[in-house]
This record gives structure tokens, C-alpha cells and sequence, in this order.
């Protein structure tokens, strides 16, 4: 199999690539990266490098051109409201640059990883499906990008015959997140550095292991039906338990204080607005604090029925990311016996 992979420097992407090392040996397997970006670690004789930009539609054409089976992986995450031209162009300009390409090639299947984002929550806290209409508001952009992106894919399925299948992953979590800046390893960060946490928002979100998302991904493209999309989903929580289990893994003290949504997303508004002027990316934004108050809960049950998934504990999930960032960052091993 001739296969290309999109976004395959970040956490997501990363993984990705190694299963495929891992489970298809034989294969062809190429990954495309931005004009100047460090190749990572183990991609070397094993993968072909491209150089491109998923906003570069001539060179996507040119990355796909002969593929067999694509993943994009590719995407723009921000809940900065001056990072929306960013995620626009990348979230849905490179999915329609994808998708043109692919029909171009005569790809056999698209994988297309979207987000949760994309699908509509319910705000009475039950499990959403993939069929929940969209209804997160218009001015939090990453959802709203993820939704057109998405969109483009589906209408390309039903419209020009794409061979494609849609993977809707939560929020990811577990080992292997390489970047120290990421949202997800500056909360590991903020815990390892005090010796008590203090906060936590008070809705819920939905998480899935990078390990159990990847396999997921995996199954898609082997099993998954055309033109359908999967959420994947490990655990729906409250934000205070992942705060609680990762303070427990790290050793540390949480003091579980709500904090009022209403002062979140008028704090995040204010620092919204001085960036403007600053232009540097203020510590929390409106969306993040219209998002503090909600519960937003998907539902796995399509993605174990017809894909055969399954998915860790929460417990195993973010004690092994605990172990990861302890080995990756602060240049330790996990200390034995923390439960």
C-alpha cells in the first residue's frame, strides 16, 4: 500500500506513523512536512520526507499524486480569536486542498481525523452521537473550522464519489505529546511546577488515549464504511477528576476550586482584547471560558459496534502521560509504586 500522512509531526501524527512502521512493514509510506521542519526522530530511511503546506494546494497535489490511502491528520488548534485566519486556512482550505487532490489521484480511501468539535454537544450532559446536529457557537473558531472542514469531506463523498471515512476524536491525551507548548503538555506542566494545583473549570469533556485513538484510525481504514464518521471516545469526565487523577500521578496537591465561567470568559474577553494590541497569546481566551461552564459528552458505542474498538482507563491514560512528560521533560523516570 501506497499511503501519505498529513500532520504527521504532532502528537496524533506521530504515533500514527510508528503503527504503521509497526503493522505494515512493507508498505510504502510517505509523510508531508512543512517546507524547513525538523524530520522527527525514527521517521529517518523509513519514511519519505515531503516538503509542503496544506495551504499550498500545488504541492498537497503533488504529495498525494500516486497515493493509495491518505490520512489527514493535519489540523489548526487554537481558541485565540486572532489565530481564526490560521485555523480557516488549514482546517478548511487544506481539507478542500486534500480532498481536490485526492479526487485528482484516484486515491482509494481519504481518512479524514476531524475532531468532536465538529459534532454537536448536548446541553443536558447526555451522550451525544455522531448524528447530534452541530451546535457549538459560530465564534469559537476551531469548531467551526473543524465543522466546514468536515462538511467539505461529506460532500465530497455524497456529491463526487470520494472513498472517505471520518474519525471524530476527543480531547487526546496519554504518552508521546513532543511539544513542550502544547495546551495539553502546559497543563502537565503547570501541575509538575507547583506543589499544590489550585482550579479547576467546572464542566466536562470527553477524552480519548492517543494509543486507543490511533488503532481507531487504523480501523477506519480498513473497515470503516464510506461517508461515515466515528467519534472516538475513551472517558466523558468532569474537568476536576482528570485534574485529580493527573495531581495524584504527579504527586502533587489539588485543591478542587471551581472557578465561576461567567469570571473565566469575561477574564479570557479582557486578555482577548489586550492582545489585540500585543499581539501575544493571552494565558486563556472567551472560548476557553464559554467552554469551562459546559459538559460536552460523546458517545463511542458506533466505534466499538462496527470498528471493534476499545479504549484504556482515564487512570492509564494520564498515568502513562504522567510517566512521559516525568522521562521527556523533567529528565526522570516515573517513580515506582505511584498509584
Amino acid at each position: 500500500m501506497n499511503t501519505l500522512v498529513t500532520g504527521s509531526t504532532g502528537f496524533v501524527g506521530r504515533r500514527l506513523v510508528a503503527r504503521l512502521l509497526e503493522a505494515r512493514p512493507g508498505d510504502s509510506l510517505a509523510a508531508l512536512l512543512l517546507p524547513g521542519e525538523p524530520v522527527p526522530e525514527g521517521f529517518g530511511g523509513r519514511v519519505e520526507i515531503l516538503r509542503g503546506d496544506l495551504r499550498d494546494p500545488a504541492s498537497v497535489r503533488a504529495a498525494v499524486a500516486g497515493r493509495e490511502l491518505v490520512y489527514n491528520v493535519a489540523g489548526y488548534i487554537s481558541y485565540w480569536r486572532l489565530d481564526r485566519k490560521a485555523m480557516e486556512a488549514v482546517n478548511v482550505g487544506g481539507v478542500r486542498a486534500v480532498v481536490d487532490a485526492c479526487l485528482a489521484s484516484g486515491v482509494r480511501r481519504l481518512v479524514h481525523v476531524s475532531s468532536v468539535g465538529a459534532v454537536g454537544f448536548r446541553r443536558d450532559g447526555g451522550l451525544a452521537s455522531e448524528e447530534e446536529p452541530f451546535n457549538w457557537p459560530e465564534s469559537i473558531g476551531y469548531m467551526a473550522t473543524k465543522r466546514a472542514g468536515q462538511s467539505i469531506v461529506e460532500a465530497a463523498v455524497r456529491e463526487r464519489g470520494l472513498d472517505a471515512v471520518i474519525v471524530n476524536p476527543a480531547s487526546v491525551m496519554g504518552p508521546g505529546d513532543p511539544g513542550p507548548g502544547t495546551a495539553h503538555n502546559r497543563l502537565y506542566a503547570d501541575m509538575y511546577r507547583r506543589p499544590a494545583f489550585f482550579g479547576t473549570f467546572a464542566g466536562g469533556l470527553a477524552i480519548v488515549d492517543v494509543r486507543d485513538l490511533v488503532e481507531l484510525i487504523l480501523a477506519a481504514a480498513e473497515r470503516g464504511r464510506k461517508g461515515e464518521s466515528y467519534l472516538a471516545v475513551g472517558a466523558n469526565v468532569p474537568y476536576s477528576r482528570v485534574l485529580e487523577i493527573m495531581a495524584r500521578k504527579a504527586g502533587r496537591r489539588f485543591v478542587p476550586f471551581v472557578a465561576p465561567p461567567a469570571l473565566l470568559r469575561a477574564a479570557g474577553a479582557l486578555a482577548e482584547l489586550a492582545s489585540l494590541a500585543t499581539r501575544r497569546r493571552p494565558l486563556i481566551t472567551e472560548a476557553y471560558g464559554r467552554l469551562s461552564g459546559w459538559t460536552a459528552y460523546y458517545s463511542s458505542e458506533k466505534s466499538r459496534r462496527e470498528l471493534g474498538s476499545s479504549y484504556r482507563s482515564l487512570e492509564e491514560t494520564i498515568g502513562d502521560g504522567c510517566a512521559y512528560y516525568e522521562e521527556r521533560f523533567l529528565g526522570r523516570g516515573a517513580p515506582p509504586g505511584r498509584g
